[in-house]
């Protein structure tokens, strides 16, 4: 970077960003960060080496010592009122009123145009949210399945889209009015476009397998494998509070295949499945679907006891 000197001492200030750092592997601990080498080029005896003076470190941000992230405490600080607050600009903090988002639904915090930084509501630290793309050439697949040798490549999905975008807020961080979002923008985006959005669950998936209980997928069953021992009884489906199962779009008593939102009916499936579950869930809460159900009648599928719905 070019820079202008002056007659007698010069201050050089430098900030480094380490978050991201590679955590894991062989002998990661000794991945260089932070300062390292800094070299001032043009001089007349040639290139100052400056990377043995003697630097000194501070951590943290000037705005975080003065607590400008507590509304108590950011009031006392001089804040420059905008009707449009600056965009693209970097290590800038910006500090608005929001409302209560409505509904008793999840909240997240969409960042998807901002950079990297840190965020708090009413004092409470949402974390540090940094929209780091991956890369459009990873070896993405088509669904996660974590089975055998361990492999990242083996649920690798989103490339070429932001790893992070909503931060969740807990409602209970809000107050019925007067609300203070601040945000410490360390690269540059553009606030206007920050919004809160709601987690809204339009549909549930529920799979149990007679002597796999635990699984949650159908993708992650080997029907191969011998049983655990463990018997299963039921399904269970469950909505938030206030509301209700409206429609149910597939169910399976037999060997179904797929994942949720994509099931298929296997070589084995009852022609009642559907109707039992309907019966035991519309317009329900939640509900519960025994394997042992007497809908089901007999049993189709030797050594294959499974009950999916979506």
């Amino acid at each position: 970077m070019p820079i202008n000197l002056k007659t007698g001492k010069n201050e050089i200030a430098l900030l480094s960003m380490t978050v991201g750092l590679q955590n894991a592997g062989a002998r990661y601990e000794w991945v260089g960060a932070g300062l390292t080498t800094v070299n001032i080029s043009g001089m007349e005896n040639g290139t100052m080496d400056l990377s043995s003076n003697n630097w000194a470190y501070k951590i943290g941000l000037e705005g975080e010592h003065y607590s400008l992230f507590k509304p108590d405490q950011g009031n006392n600080r001089r804040w420059s009122q905008q009707s449009e607050p600056p965009k693209d600009q970097p290590l800038t903090w910006y500090k608005v009123n929001v409302d209560v988002p409505q509904g008793d639904d999840p909240i997240g915090l969409d960042m998807q145009s901002m950079g990297k930084g840190l965020a708090w509501l009413n004092g409470n630290a949402i974390g540090r949210y940094w929209l780091r793309t991956s890369s459009s050439d990873d070896r993405c697949t088509p669904s996660c399945n974590y089975r055998g040798q361990f492999s990242p490549d083996n649920c690798r999905t989103g490339c070429g889209k932001p790893t992070q975008r909503w931060y969740h807020v807990p409602r209970s961080w809000f107050h019925p009015s007067g609300n203070t979002l601040v945000v410490f923008e360390e690269q540059g985006g553009d606030p206007t476009k920050i919004t809160f959005s709601r987690r809204v669950a339009t549909s549930i998936c529920s799979f149990v397998s007679e002597n796999y209980p635990s699984i949650v997928d159908m993708e992650t069953w080997d029907k191969n494998m011998p049983d655990d021992g463990r018997v299963a009884s039921e399904a269970q489906l469950s909505c938030p509070k206030g509301k209700i199962i409206s429609s149910v779009n597939f169910a399976s008593f037999g060997d179904p295949s797929g994942t949720c939102r994509s099931y298929q009916q296997g070589s084995c499936h009852h022609p009642d499945s559907l109707s039992v579950v309907k019966k035991a869930c519309l317009n329900n809460n939640g509900c519960t679907v025994s394997l042992a159900d007497r809908g089901f009648g007999k049993d189709l599928c030797p050594r294959s006891h499974q009950n999916t719905c979506d």
